[in-house]
């Protein structure tokens, strides 16, 4: 199992892991609350998420960048350490559920309905296992190979529905009241914002760790600005209205390209940059519970953990919520506020360290 990685395969990663799962969704999500300045509601959002995030990783870097897990235990306690890290492992899993289940809401939605849902939840699950058993370095590799292919096909996807770009549907501009564009911000906070503090699992096995700070902040500038234009392109084609009654806007959007039936079903690319990206970040997610469980364990390997948590997500994916509004309206009232609660305990432990380090020094 090969855990390194530079710093550009860490920067693709945290991209991959932000933009791949909010794609599709994020426009929805913030367009239902704040209609045509749905934009302004992603900025809001990006700003939060840049702060949320430099504060986390420049106290991960007072600890020399340290797997969080070996943190929490050092400062909290064996037994403390070994609950706030369960409390940690089942946040990876759990979130990786939901990234299951959103794919397979998404496939049997737009893509394949006649299919069962189980067919591609156990299929991504097993993927994504065999990638996690071979370790970060693997599907650093992967992503690093696929990147530039995405990012091809994604900016190819954008420019080819600029011919029905409008920008009435912008107008007026700031209708909305404040509070309004708030709850917009509010919902892609968490998604997918606070969610990628995870990546505060892996920090420990970068190499040359001096410019880590500058390529995780970038690469979440980066991934803001990607689904900012997004948002963008989706309502200036087709208005808040559509965009905020559909479940997976981006993908319909593309689905109205055709250009003079030579090229058909362009939808499809924009559904290949989704999931390549939705791949990434549940094995993240796996790798994450999978290194959480192996120092509560002290085991030598993570290996034994794979096939029961990869059964448990697949069982959480299928029993948390009913149906697709079910789905989408948890993640948009709650999602923020609960990943924020883990945020927050994380912090506090970190700064209690901080604190307890500095008082030691000052004893001596």
């Amino acid at each position: 199992m090969n855990h390194t990685l530079n710093q550009w395969q860490l920067f693709l990663l945290t991209v991959s892991f932000l933009v791949g799962s909010s794609l599709l969704m994020a426009p929805n999500l913030t367009s239902y609350y704040s209609k045509q300045d749905a934009w302004l509601s992603m900025i809001i959002a990006i700003a939060i998420g840049i702060f949320i995030n430099l504060l986390w990783i420049y106290l991960l870097s007072l600890y020399q960048y340290q797997s969080i897990f070996e943190i929490v235990e050092t400062v909290s306690g064996k037994w403390i350490g070994s609950i706030l890290s369960l409390i940690i492992v089942f946040y990876s899993l759990h979130l990786c559920s939901y990234v299951v289940r959103n794919v397979s809401n998404f496939m049997i939605s737009s893509v394949l309905p006649d299919t069962n849902a189980w067919t591609f939840q156990i299929m991504l699950i097993l993927v994504s296992l065999y990638s996690c058993y071979y370790g970060l370095n693997n599907i650093a590799r992967v992503n690093e190979f696929l990147n530039p292919i995405m990012a091809v096909l994604f900016i190819a996807s954008l420019i080819l529905t600029l011919n029905r770009f409008d920008i009435r549907y912008f107008k007026p501009v700031l209708e909305q009241p404040l509070s309004t564009v708030m709850q917009g911000a509010y919902t892609t906070t968490g998604f997918p914002f606070i969610e990628v503090i995870l990546l505060g699992t892996v920090f420990t096995y970068v190499r040359k760790k001096k410019k880590l700070m500058r390529s995780y902040l970038n690469a979440i500038v980066a991934s803001g600005i990607i689904l900012l234009i997004t948002i963008i392109v989706a309502i200036g084609c087709d208005g808040y209205y559509m965009v905020s009654r559909t479940t997976f806007p981006t993908f319909e959007l593309m689905r109205a390209i055709n250009i003079v039936k030579l090229l058909e079903r362009v939808e499809v690319l924009i559904a290949v940059v989704w999931i390549v990206g939705i791949f990434v970040k549940i094995v993240i997610c796996f790798l994450a519970a999978m290194m959480g469980l192996q120092q509560v364990a002290k085991h030598h390997s993570y290996g034994p953990f794979l096939l029961p948590a990869g059964l448990l997500v697949w069982a959480m994916s299928n029993h948390e919520h009913s149906n697709t509004m079910e789905f989408t309206d948890f993640v948009a009232k709650n999602w923020t506020l609960w990943w924020f609660t883990l945020y927050f305990l994380l912090i506090v432990v970190l700064i209690i360290g901080v604190i307890l380090k500095k008082n030691k020094r000052t004893d001596t």
